[in-house]
């Protein structure tokens, strides 16, 4: 009874937060999901259930929490020193050669998943400005109005999604030590699967959704060039060039180490004081994360999650579904619930994922199932921050081209939702891997970088066959399956 109970209470606070029937300005919801937690915790106490302190801590993972946060000094770093207004001054460059528009394009959208931060948010707003320019470059030279929206939203549902795979804190770490899997060995499936992502959402703002953005003004404000110094510049090589050699070389020292060991780096080529590198962290993704810890510990120790194992196995007996209609169900879970950052369901849902998971491969006899619906969930949770109204990303992009909010989202979730088998199939074929150079994973990647070059050649009114979109997509697989 305790873990029905437990298991409803959870999912009405999912319900009211999404549907705004909670006002997020009055209370926030990391704030009652801890609340939450603690109304859990009495109720056991209520029900005579015996509560298991150990368990309820045991549920909060120290290791992504702290990589989060020298994830978030480092970003904090780089951007006070001017770091990624360099790199949208480089993608402006790159646009006057070989690459072009389209492939300068493809390469500003992947930007964020190819080098991931811990929270899209990062990424997002330091490039949304080198997207409107690009968006008001390709209306001039096509005429299409909805190439604007294209190029930005695309930008954000990557920086959202990119959360995933990062290696330095990301939702994916959640999941890599929940179920024992080596680390980063999520990474890969999951940033080929964003790199479709990213086309299919220019796909649907163009063919399907295609907003009307007005233009004037945007072309106006965009004018002005700020200039940058040298050392910008340079910190954004240090910052690319020493994450590369982390993840190439795979020295035997924590992450989180060489994360503060590149902030003071860069604190001091690009003279960041220790004020501005605090202005710079963001705050909310680690309270997030830490309220979906609590309340995946309250749900632990009340039986929560074997009530929605028990609701699950139920389901798959007894309906048309089965237990992978089931299983496809729960994986999309947070994108039906889109909430504002995708830790809060990845730490609070993924023990009830696992312990389902586990069933399914032992019912199919496929081993891959569980690895395959946790790559697929997470991606899910991460990318679910791009149409979540309760101050997703796509806010982001919908107050620059100024939209009423809500209009994208529609868009966002259809090219989620067709993206996510994607990087199932992959881990399903090919199985999971930290393996930088194995021959069938490198086919397959520059085979969707193929495909999105042509894609977005086509996209912005160029022949399908143009060299630097189709370049531009092989050096984006190649960059993702690098670092």
């Amino acid at each position: 009874m305790l873990g029905a109970i437990s298991l409803i209470f959870f999912i009405l606070i999912m319900v009211a937060s999404v549907r705004k029937w909670v006002r997020q300005d009055v209370l926030p919801l990391q704030s009652l999901l801890v609340i939450g937690s603690l109304i859990l915790v009495g109720l056991s106490f209520l029900f005579n259930h015996s509560f298991d302190h150990s368990r309820f801590f045991a549920a909060t993972s120290l290791h992504p929490i702290t990589a989060t946060i020298a994830g978030f000094m480092l970003a904090g770093a780089v951007e006070s020193a001017g770091g990624f207004a360099a790199a949208s001054q480089l993608l402006i460059r790159c646009s006057q050669g070989f690459l072009g528009l389209s492939g300068t394009v493809l390469l500003l959208v992947n930007v964020p998943s190819i080098f991931a931060m811990p929270c899209g948010r990062v990424w997002a707003a330091a490039l949304i400005p080198a997207a409107l320019m690009f968006g008001v470059e390709l209306v001039k030279e096509c005429g299409n109005p909805a190439l604007m929206p294209a190029v930005v939203f695309s930008l954000i549902v990557n920086a959202a999604a990119s959360c995933g795979p990062s290696p330095l804190g990301g939702i994916g770490m959640i999941a890599e030590g929940t179920g024992g899997f080596d680390l980063h060995s999520f990474s890969n499936p999951q940033q080929l699967s964003i790199m479709v992502m990213t086309v299919l959402v220019m796909v649907a703002m163009v063919k399907i959704v295609k907003l009307d953005v007005n233009i004037c003004g945007l072309a106006q404000q965009l004018k002005a060039r700020t200039f940058l110094p040298e050392s910008a510049y340079f910190s954004f090589f240090l910052y690319v060039f020493g994450l590369a050699a982390v993840f190439i070389v795979e020295p035997p020292v924590p992450i989180q180490t060489l994360l503060l060991l590149l902030t003071a780096l860069v604190m001091l080529v690009g003279q960041v004081s220790f004020r501005r590198l605090l202005s710079g962290l963001i705050i909310h993704p680690v309270t997030a994360m830490v309220a979906g810890f609590m309340m995946a510990g309250a749900l632990l120790v009340t039986g929560g999650f074997d009530s929605l194992t028990a609701l699950l196995n139920w389901f798959a007996v007894h309906t048309w579904l089965g237990y992978i209609g089931v299983a496809v169900l729960l994986v999309y879970i947070p994108l039906i619930f889109p909430l504002p950052c995708g830790r809060i369901a990845a730490a609070a849902l993924l023990p009830g994922v696992m312990m389902f998971g586990q069933q399914v491969s032992l019912i199919t006899g496929v081993e891959q199932c569980l690895p395959a619906m946790m790559v697929a969930f997470i991606l899910a949770c991460a990318a679910s921050c791009a149409p979540s109204p309760l101050g997703g990303i796509g806010g982001i992009g919908e107050g620059n081209l100024r939209l009423k909010s809500g209009l994208a989202g529609r868009g966002l979730q259809l090219s989620i939702l067709l993206s996510l088998p994607i990087s199932a199939l992959i881990v399903s074929g090919l199985g999971l891997s930290t393996e930088m150079f194995r021959f069938a994973e490198w086919i397959l990647a520059a085979s969707l970088g193929m495909v999105s070059g042509v894609v977005v050649n086509v996209i912005v009114g160029q022949r399908f066959y143009r060299p630097g979109g189709i370049f531009s997509g092989l050096v984006v697989a190649a960059l993702m399956m690098v670092l």
